[in-house]
């Protein structure tokens, strides 16, 4: 079998992978403190046939875009964003994550929630509840939640790198390995960060990316009717 059609199968793998990135970042466009996620592939060598044979790795690298999105004004108390590198810990069936979605609510306990229903956690993990009968909340730059004037909870937060963080949907990471240390990003309360996506681009990338794939795919078509061919004629009575 000839090596190109390796090299266009493994690239059409790779273009898959991109493609499925890409189009869920697109989908979330408008998820608060949603990073997209960047994919990036690696040149290998095909041992399957010869020594300088290039082929693209089906094992590609996929890394969170750190940078951070646009504020925006809400007014609501319980709305939260980030001022820098850093997330909120929430806890989840599956045990602790993260996130920097931080449009929070409460839930039937009057506990500190996400969207989702996940409780936010404090320090030492446990839930921040409020008083059932608080008439003004506020949240301090801090991470401190205030009911009243009274300090009731605070939110934990934590610095990791893109690379520690697996995203395991929307907006919602898993992480590795131990915090960096240094200073925690600020709070800023009434406000919600939203999606670092800039859908212009996503949209470009989303047809160039399905364009290569589908070249691709017809070289590797290419490829099978070319050997079909030669197999059938080759192959046939002399």
């Amino acid at each position: 079998m000839s090596s190109g059609i390796y090299i266009a199968t493994a690239g059409a793998v790779a273009q898959s992978v991109a493609l499925d990135a890409t189009a869920n970042n697109i989908a979330n466009a408008s998820t608060a403190g949603y990073q997209g996620e960047r994919v990036s592939f690696k040149e290998a060598l095909g041992s399957a046939k010869s020594a300088d044979t290039a082929l693209v790795q089906t094992t590609t690298a996929h890394a969170v875009d750190g940078t951070n999105g646009a504020l925006m004004q809400t007014d609501n108390p319980l709305d939260v964003a980030l001022e820098g590198d850093g997330v909120f810990e929430v806890k989840t069936p599956q045990g602790q994550r993260f996130t920097r979605a931080g449009n929070f609510q409460l839930n039937a306990s009057n506990q500190l929630v996400t969207q989702d229903g996940f409780q936010v956690m404090g320090p030492g993990h446990q839930p921040i509840a409020l008083p059932p009968d608080a008439k003004t909340i506020t949240i301090s730059p801090e991470g401190d939640v205030n009911a009243d004037g009274n300090i009731v909870g605070k939110l934990a937060l934590a610095r990791f790198s893109p690379s520690q963080l697996k995203r395991e949907g929307g907006s919602l990471f898993s992480a590795s390995g131990t915090p960096q240390a240094g200073e925690l990003p600020k709070v800023r309360s009434g406000v919600l960060e939203s999606s670092n996506v800039n859908i212009v681009r996503g949209v470009v990338d989303l047809v160039k990316v399905s364009r290569t794939y589908e070249s691709l795919m017809k070289m590797i078509q290419g490829y099978h009717d070319v050997e079909t061919r030669a197999a059938r004629e080759l192959g046939g009575p002399k």
